[in-house]
């Protein structure tokens, strides 16, 4: 057992490198979850419900210079909150750079983007919220480890801040788990 787990040691930490360089693709997704437990004030009410959010992006991009890579993601969310439950699809441009050199194993990337979603909802006994339309903006750091040339792993630290129907500002800090897939050029 300890041979086989020093052999796949050796296989990864030899043939890591990564294709964060000039004119290559970077093809992949991250998905985020969130759950916010509401407690009862001291009169016995709940100000709001219990919330739940769940965010898959799948994304592409290019290197246009060695560890800067701009592209577009696409999402979906799913939010259940206030008794209603909203499902949105989002696109918009990103940025990333990668700040330790590509050869490196681990690296930290930062991310800046533009969200755009619109959508709908329904209350949970079936009755239609309407559509709409939200827009924002968002970042995410934390490490990128990779497997080996071309596939890499992300831990992130997500925040974004969206204005909902152009009247209510919605902040929020969330895990995200990534998956990429350098191709060469």
């Amino acid at each position: 057992m300890k041979i086989k787990l020093l052999m796949l040691i050796v296989f990864f930490s030899t043939f890591s490198y990564s294709q964060l360089t000039k004119k290559n693709w970077l093809v992949g997704g991250s998905g985020n979850f969130k759950y916010t437990k509401v407690e009862k004030l001291s009169d016995g009410t709940k100000p709001y419900d219990d919330r739940m959010i769940f965010n898959i992006s799948p994304n592409i991009g290019y290197f246009f210079y060695d560890k800067l890579a701009a592209g577009v993601k696409l999402s979906y969310t799913y939010d259940n909150r206030y008794h209603q439950k909203y499902q949105y699809f989002g696109a918009g441009p990103f940025i990333r750079y990668y700040f330790l050199k590509p050869e490196n194993r681990i690296n930290l990337l930062l991310q800046a983007q533009y969200n755009y979603y619109g959508g709908g909802g329904k209350t949970i006994d079936g009755n239609d919220t309407g559509k709409f339309h939200n827009n924002g903006y968002g970042f995410k750091t934390g490490p990128v480890i990779f497997f080996n040339s071309s596939v890499a792993l992300e831990l992130t630290l997500d925040y974004n801040s969206t204005r909902l129907n152009s009247t209510e500002l919605e902040s929020e800090f969330m895990l995200g788990l990534g998956f990429q897939i350098h191709l060469e050029k």
